[in-house]
C-alpha cells in the first residue's frame, strides 16, 4: 500500500470528526442564538420604550398638568410612530385621561390596559406624582420582529458556517502548513471595532487560503458595519432625547423658553450668582391687535416683541433667559452678583420703549406697549412662586396706575388695590 492509500482513511476520519464537531457546534450555536435572540429583541424593545417614555415624560407631565390635548396628542403620536406600540394612555391622579390607539375599539378587551407598561409622571412644578404614562405593546408585531431577526441571524450563521466549513475541508485535504499558521496569526490580530483586513499573499489569492481570508474579511466588514449601525442608532436616540427635551422647555411660537425652561434656568443658576432678578412683562394693547387684525397678526407681534426683548437683553447682560409664560406675558430672569436698581430701571425703560415701536404687518402695522413688574430674591434661598407673585403684584400695580411703566417690588410692600379675578377675566387691565 502506498502512503497516499494509508493516509487517505486518516484524512477521511479527520474530515468526519471535523464534520461531526462542526455539526455539534452549529447545533449549540443555534440553541444559544434562538433564545438569546428572542430575549435580545424583547430587551431592545423594552429599552427603546423606556428611553422614549423618559424623553417624553416631561411633555406628558406638562400635558396632564395643564390639561392640554395638543401636547398630549404630540406625545401619543410620537409613541405610536413605533409599530411595536399600538396604544398610549395618559392618566392623571385627578381623573384627566388622554388615550389613543391604532386598533379598533371593538377589539379591545375589558382588561386591555392591565398588561400595559406604566411609567410614573411627576409634576413639572413640585415633582409630586401627577399621573402615569401607559404604553400597550403590540405583542404580535414584537413576536414577528423577533422571529425575523432570529431567522436573519440563523441565515448569517449558516452562511458563515458553510463558507468556513468548505474552506476547512480544502485546507485539510491540501495539508496547508505555513499559510494556515500565517492566517491564524493574522486572525489573532483582528478586532471587531476595527476594519483591518486579513492580508493574503499574492500566491494565495486564488487558493483555499485566499477563500478563507476573503470570507473572514467579509465577516469583518459585516461586523464593522453592524458596530457602525449600532453607534448611529445610539446617536439617533440621543438626538431624539435632546429634541424632546427641547420641545418640553421651548415656546414653539417665539422660540423662547417656556415656563418650565425658565424655571430650570433659575435652578441651574442658584449657586452661580447672589441675586436672581425677574422682570415680568405684560403687553399693553395686545388684545386690541388680536381683535382687530386677527390672531395671525397677533402671533407675528409676539414673535417680533420676543426678538426685541432678547436682542435688548443681550446688549445689557451676559447671562439671562427670556421666556414666554403664556399669552402675551413674558419673563426675563437675570442672575446678578448685586441688585442695582438704577441699572435694572434703565433696562426696563428701554424694554418699554422698544415694545412701543410700530410693528410692520405687511400693508398694516400694529403698536403695543408693556407694563413691567420687577422683583428680586437671594439665589440660594429662592422661592420661584414667591418671586413670580411679587413681580406679578408690581406689574399689576403699573396696570392700575395707567400702564406703560415699571415698578420694583420691595420687601414687605403691599400693593393695593389689585385687579379682581372678574376684572382679569374681562381684560379690564389690558
Amino acid at each position: 500500500m502506498t502512503d497516499q492509500t494509508r493516509t487517505s482513511p486518516l484524512v477521511n476520519r479527520l474530515l468526519k470528526m471535523i464534520s461531526l464537531c462542526a455539526l455539534g457546534y452549529l447545533l449549540i450555536i443555534l440553541a444559544i442564538i434562538i433564545p438569546r435572540g428572542i430575549q435580545s429583541v424583547e430587551q431592545q424593545k423594552q429599552e427603546l420604550e423606556e428611553k422614549l417614555a423618559l424623553s417624553l415624560s416631561n411633555s406628558a407631565a406638562i400635558a396632564l398638568y395643564v390639561n392640554n390635548y395638543d401636547i398630549a396628542s404630540e406625545v401619543m403620536d410620537a409613541l405610536l410612530l413605533h409599530q411595536e406600540i399600538n396604544a398610549v394612555k395618559l392618566a392623571s391622579v385627578d381623573g384627566i385621561v388622554f388615550e389613543r390607539t391604532t386598533i379598533p375599539t371593538t377589539y379591545k378587551e375589558q382588561n386591555y390596559w392591565t398588561d400595559a407598561n406604566r411609567y410614573r409622571l411627576d409634576s413639572p412644578v413640585d415633582g409630586n406624582l401627577i399621573g402615569y404614562l401607559m404604553i400597550h405593546e403590540d405583542h404580535q408585531v414584537i413576536r414577528q420582529q423577533a422571529i425575523n431577526q432570529i431567522l436573519d441571524q440563523i441565515a448569517v450563521v449558516l452562511i458563515q458556517f458553510l463558507v468556513t466549513f468548505i474552506a476547512l475541508i480544502w485546507i485539510v485535504r491540501r495539508l496547508v502548513g505555513k499559510p494556515l499558521t500565517d492566517l491564524s496569526q493574522a486572525l489573532s490580530e483582528v478586532r471587531p471595532d476595527h476594519d483591518r483586513k486579513v492580508a493574503v499573499a499574492a500566491e494565495d489569492h486564488h487558493n483555499e487560503i485566499g477563500l478563507v481570508a476573503k470570507s473572514i474579511n467579509e465577516f469583518i466588514d459585516a461586523s464593522h458595519q453592524a458596530l457602525l449601525r449600532e453607534r448611529e442608532l445610539r446617536q439617533q436616540i440621543e438626538r431624539w432625547e435632546s429634541y424632546y427635551r427641547t420641545i418640553a422647555e421651548q415656546d414653539t411660537l417665539t422660540g423662547l423658553k417656556n415656563r418650565l425652561g425658565c424655571e430650570k434656568f433659575v435652578l441651574r443658576k442658584q449657586r452661580a450668582s447672589t441675586t436672581m432678578v425677574l422682570l415680568l412683562i405684560d403687553l399693553d394693547g395686545f388684545k386690541q391687535v388680536n381683535d382687530t387684525l386677527g390672531h395671525a397678526a397677533g402671533d407675528e407681534v409676539l414673535r417680533e416683541i420676543a426678538k426685541r426683548f432678547y436682542a435688548l437683553a443681550q446688549t445689557h447682560f451676559s447671562d439671562f433667559v427670556v421666556g414666554r409664560l403664556g399669552g402675551d406675558e413674558f419673563a426675563i430672569y437675570i442672575p446678578l452678583d448685586e441688585f442695582v436698581a438704577e441699572s435694572i430701571e434703565r433696562f426696563a425703560a428701554q424694554l418699554i420703549e422698544s415694545s412701543s415701536e410700530p410693528i410692520g404687518l405687511g400693508q398694516q402695522s400694529a403698536q403695543v406697549g408693556c407694563s413691567i413688574g420687577i422683583s428680586h430674591m437671594n439665589s440660594l434661598h429662592i422661592d420661584l412662586e414667591k418671586l413670580l407673585l411679587q413681580a406679578d403684584k408690581a406689574m399689576y400695580w403699573v396696570k392700575y396706575r395707567g400702564k406703560h411703566g415699571y415698578h420694583i417690588y420691595r420687601m414687605g410692600e403691599e400693593i393695593l388695590p389689585l385687579p379682581s379675578a372678574k376684572e382679569l377675566k374681562q381684560d379690564q387691565f389690558r
